[in-house]
């Protein structure tokens, strides 16, 4: 229960920066570690997806912006979809029902990523953001209650990828972040060498898969803690009667 109040006043952290622009604070250049839309009216950090689509529409080569995953990837890579960022943190409120994950879907994140940066190139426009349920939620409903946007043919296809996410998450543990989130491929490119990460002892493991049932992403933790879908949450350690995993921050032990 002390890892789960922990995650959750972290997750609460990681809203509270998304949207700390409600205090008059205004746009920095901090690239925010996870899915969080700039275009949101409280926003002061700049989403990592939205940007590298201008980067590509604009031709400039992105070193602010890969020093940035470089560094995000080695503290915590997908740590950070597991313990800051909002999205995540509401498919964590959405979780209801437990599957296990299917792995050829799961790089459906890979492949968005790719056309994400492929539409920016060929039809140089932010394609990714016109579709993503994060901007519908952060940006599309808050400036339709401010009087700013308009019920449009725009406004519609957001809602429209928000109510598809949405049952998608509540069907499915943490369904964005499994299957579709670009910003989820990013980090998971670091996940085997980050140095938030799972070890499993394998002497002391009995067996008994309680960490495979209480995994959101519906992974076998002692087989896939450095796939590129574990999200490092840390479910599985406190589900661990014989205390076989246990999650760390620092410099991997080597096998």
């Amino acid at each position: 229960m002390r890892m789960t109040t922990g995650r959750r006043a972290v997750q609460g952290m990681g809203v509270v920066l998304g949207l700390f622009g409600v205090t008059g604070i205004g746009m920095t250049h901090i690239l925010f570690p996870g899915l969080h839309c700039y275009a949101c009216p409280w926003a002061i950090t700049v989403c990592p997806v939205g940007l590298v689509q201008n980067l590509v529409i604009f031709g400039t080569v992105p070193f602010f912006w890969v020093g940035a995953m470089i560094v995000y990837g080695v503290v915590a890579a997908r740590g950070f979809c597991g313990w800051f960022c909002p999205f995540g943190t509401l498919n964590d409120l959405l979780s209801f029902r437990r599957a296990r994950i299917r792995s050829s879907l799961s790089y459906g994140k890979f492949l968005i990523l790719l056309g994400t940066l492929v539409g920016a190139w060929a039809l140089t426009d932010t394609i990714f953001c016109k579709l993503c349920p994060a901007a519908s939620l952060e940006a599309s409903l808050p400036y339709l209650f401010l009087g700013v946007a308009k019920v449009n043919g725009p406004f519609l296809i957001h809602m429209a990828t928000l109510g598809a996410t949405l049952l998608g998450m509540v069907l499915i543990a943490r369904f964005w972040c499994r299957y579709l989130c670009p910003m989820g491929a990013i980090l998971a490119l670091f996940n085997r060498v980050s140095l938030l990460h799972l070890e499993w002892n394998r002497t002391e493991c009995t067996g008994c898969e309680t960490c495979v049932d209480a995994c959101p992403m519906g992974i076998d933790p002692r087989q896939e803690h450095d796939g590129h879908n574990c999200i490092k949450c840390g479910a599985c350690t406190e589900s661990c009667v014989p205390d076989s995993l246990k999650l760390r921050c620092g410099p991997r032990k080597a096998k």
